[in-house]
């Protein structure tokens, strides 16, 4: 890689004002043309309808934001991608993806070992990711072309889309073949998320010089997110049928909170099968975890402030740092909510937090406030004359070390995030969920998961043993067939 990642701020900074590195005798135009002359003609490759390439390569779970801590070198967790083919229609402006992934770590659901085929359409920005159609895009009348500037030795060249996505397109002066491709895109862990997709290993195909290799970073920690090996190119070859519309999107407007009372002072809030319970004290509402997006946590927190008048959510208990988990942390901390977590995750909190988002603002972006941060050991006691809740630090959990639980004396009720789930196909990590109860001497009626539905104890344990029964099972089938997925064998003492 020739450069560090240039952060998003430091890159919004550079957009806003000239910056002393630009190129003033060559303008946009002429470096593109340069570009398109090094690949093959601007006449080729504007003749091209289409072109289709394949490959295998690996994928980031969660951008790194899955690792087991959220210290910077703790190990990722990846998704293989086998049978990929990205099929390009350049005339309408559209491309498909297709491939075939397996975890390459213990997940919960059969679908992360099927490798079934996925597939996603991708439409104006979205496809840019390729040095072909950003070049080709970057050379239309509609674009309009921004200022050039030298960025470590590559010239860089700004576009903005007649839909208004602003792109930056880097060459390097001495082959004049686009080395990476860059752009800002929303994320709800992160705000915005500059990223860039590197191009290496340029060889001529029909005519036509195309990057082997294609690689993704983004500015959160310089974090590699995928990487693709191209095996084969074909120009103007056939395209498969490609699905309608442009990818569509969720609908409905914003997501409804349901309301379940557990028990006196204590409800369950969750938004699309995901949420977890609100605890009522003498002045407050706590709320357990900060899950799945922005407006899933907002909605959540909506709908906790309207269960006792004048009492409203301040203090929110985050189990661990996963991206999934934390989709609602910048959310909360717009709201001025304290965060209650682990101590290990303080760092990671702050950085996700702090991270800037002019290009689409979140509600972090809009009310900008400090993270407030509580950091839990091994106990921490919220008290008052209302309410009791201990939260612990969870041993034992291999999916995850930096976590929290939280336990309701009185109502026995207990608290959890990834420990269990009721309709789990498989459990790799079954031991946890009792070793927790057990080390902290906890008698748990109910079991309020993050993710599904409310339980018994009794009924949690019995799901628990019965996903730990069907991993071993699949373990046993993959091994008979010379095939050995992460999480087997299965670890398991009860």
């Amino acid at each position: 890689m020739r450069t560090t990642m240039t952060t998003a701020l430091a890159l919004f900074a550079l957009v806003a004002s000239p910056a002393p590195a630009f190129a003033q005798s060559d303008g946009a135009r002429e470096w593109l043309e340069r570009a398109a002359e090094a690949m093959g003609g601007l006449e080729r490759l504007q003749s091209l309808d289409s072109f289709v390439l394949t490959g295998f390569g690996l994928n980031l779970n969660q951008q790194g934001g899955s690792r087991v801590t959220g210290h910077p070198m703790a190990p990722g967790k990846y998704q293989a991608m086998h049978a990929v083919e990205r099929s390009f229609d350049l005339v309408n402006e559209r491309a498909l993806n297709r491939d075939r992934r397996a975890f390459l770590f213990p997940f919960a659901a059969t679908f992360g070992q099927s490798w079934s085929q996925g597939s996603q359409l991708q439409t104006g920005a979205g496809m840019l990711d390729h040095p072909l159609p950003a070049l080709l895009e970057a050379l239309d009348p509609g674009t309009a072309l921004g200022p050039v500037r030298v960025e470590d030795g590559l010239t860089v060249v700004e576009f903005t889309l007649e839909a208004g996505e602003t792109l930056w397109l880097a060459i390097d002066p001495a082959t004049n073949l686009p080395e990476w491709v860059r752009w800002i895109s929303p994320s709800s862990a992160l705000g915005d998320v500059t990223s860039t997709a590197w191009f290496t290993g340029y060889l001529p195909f029909d005519g036509v010089r195309l990057p082997i290799g294609l690689t993704t970073t983004i500015d959160w920690r310089d974090t590699v997110t995928a990487e693709l090996n191209v095996d084969s190119y074909r120009l103007d070859a056939g395209l498969p049928d490609f699905p309608g519309g442009g990818g569509g999107g969720f609908g409905g407007g914003a997501p409804e909170a349901e309301v379940t009372g557990l028990a006196d002072g204590v409800w369950d809030v969750r938004v699309g099968g995901n949420g977890g319970a609100v605890i009522e004290f003498d002045d407050h509402l706590t709320m357990f975890e900060a899950y799945g997006s922005e407006a899933a946590t907002l909605a959540r927190i909506d709908a906790a402030n309207g269960l006792v008048p004048g009492k409203a959510v301040t203090e929110v208990i985050v189990t661990h740092h996963h991206f999934d988990h934390t989709g609602g942390l910048r959310a909360a901390v717009s709201r001025g909510l304290t965060v209650i977590a682990h101590r290990g995750n303080e760092e990671i909190f702050r950085e996700m937090a702090a991270r800037p988002a002019p290009v689409y603002p979140d509600a972090l972006a809009r009310d900008p406030r400090p993270l407030d941060f509580v950091p839990v050991d091994e106990h921490l006691v919220l008290e008052d004359r209302t309410a009791r809740v201990d939260v612990y630090h969870a041993i034992g959990h291999l999916h995850m070390a930096n976590a929290v639980i939280a336990y309701i004396p009185e109502h026995r009720i207990l608290l959890e995030g990834d420990f269990s789930t009721y309709n789990w196909d498989w459990h790799w990590w079954g031991d946890a969920y009792l070793d927790n109860v057990e080390h902290y001497g906890l008698d748990p009626a109910i079991n309020v998961p993050v993710h599904g539905i409310v339980t018994t104890f009794d009924e949690t344990v019995a799901a628990i043993g019965e996903q730990v029964a069907r991993a071993r099972a699949f373990c046993a089938e993959s091994e008979r067939q010379g095939v050995y997925p992460a999480g087997c064998p299965v670890r398991y003492s009860r």
